[in-house]
């Protein structure tokens, strides 16, 4: 009967890529308007690929509806 109820574990999800962090810190330092974190931010940002910088500048454009 015990084993009815057991549960499995769940998946461990797989780890975000380099881009995936980048971005997530990004929105976190902007949340905290830390300029610094962002300055640095965007230096790696375009130091790994260019077009990744461009989209966390589009995270200070208001969106266009």
């Amino acid at each position: 009967m015990s084993d009815l109820l057991s549960v499995a574990p769940a998946p461990t999800p797989p780890p975000l890529s380099v881009e995936e962090q980048l971005v997530a810190d990004w929105m976190a330092a902007r949340a905290d308007d830390d300029q610094d974190r962002m300055r640095s931010l965007r230096k790696f940002a375009r130091a790994i690929d260019p077009d990744l910088l461009a989209e966390l500048d589009g995270f200070n454009t208001p969106a266009v509806a």
